[in-house]
C-alpha cells in the first residue's frame, strides 16, 4: 500500500524556518515521490497565516514573497481533499482538521511535532483502527530509510 501522509502545519513551518533540517528533508522526500502528501484548504490557510506572522518572518528573515514562493511549492505537491470541520476526535479541537484531512484523504500516516497528536494513546488507537498512524518526523524518516545526513 502506498504511503499517503498528512504533514502537520508545525512540520511545514519547521521546514520553512530551517531548510536544512529534518522536516525539510522529509518534505523533500514527499516532493520527490517517496510518498504522497495529502492536505486540505484549511490546513494550507493555517500554514500561510502562521508563516506570515511577524515572529516567523523575523526568525527566517523572510518577506511575503518568500512565503508566497514556499506556499506555491506546497500547493504544487499536495493532493487536496475536502473537509467539513465536523470531526471531533482530538483533545485539542484545533487538531481535528488534521485528523479529518487524514481520514478523508485515505492517509496512512499523520506526521506531527504536536504531542497532542502523536502521544495521545486513545487518539492513536482510534486512528490505528482506521489504518492511520501518528508519528514524528524522525520516525517517518527512519521508516522510509532515507539518507538524512
Amino acid at each position: 500500500m502506498p504511503v499517503a501522509v498528512v504533514i502537520d502545519t508545525n512540520v511545514w513551518v519547521s521546514a520553512f524556518l530551517n531548510p536544512d533540517g529534518f522536516p525539510a528533508r522529509l518534505i523533500l522526500a514527499g516532493k520527490t515521490g517517496n510518498f504522497s502528501i495529502v492536505s486540505s484548504l484549511p490546513l494550507l490557510d493555517e500554514l500561510q497565516e502562521v508563516l506570515l506572522r511577524p515572529r516567523i518572518m523575523r526568525i527566517r528573515r523572510a518577506t511575503p514573497a518568500d512565503v508566497e514562493i514556499f506556499m506555491a511549492g506546497v500547493a504544487a505537491v499536495v493532493q487536496l481533499v475536502p473537509v467539513s470541520g465536523d470531526l471531533s476526535l482530538c483533545r485539542d479541537p484545533d487538531d481535528d482538521i488534521i485528523l479529518e484531512t487524514a481520514l478523508r484523504g485515505d492517509a496512512t500516516v499523520v506526521v506531527s511535532r504536536d504531542e497532542d497528536v502523536t502521544r495521545d494513546l486513545d487518539l492513536t488507537n482510534v486512528l490505528r483502527a482506521r489504518g492511520i498512524e501518528t508519528i514524528t518526523v524522525q520516525r517517518l524518516l527512519d521508516r522510509l530509510q532515507l539518507d538524512v545526513a
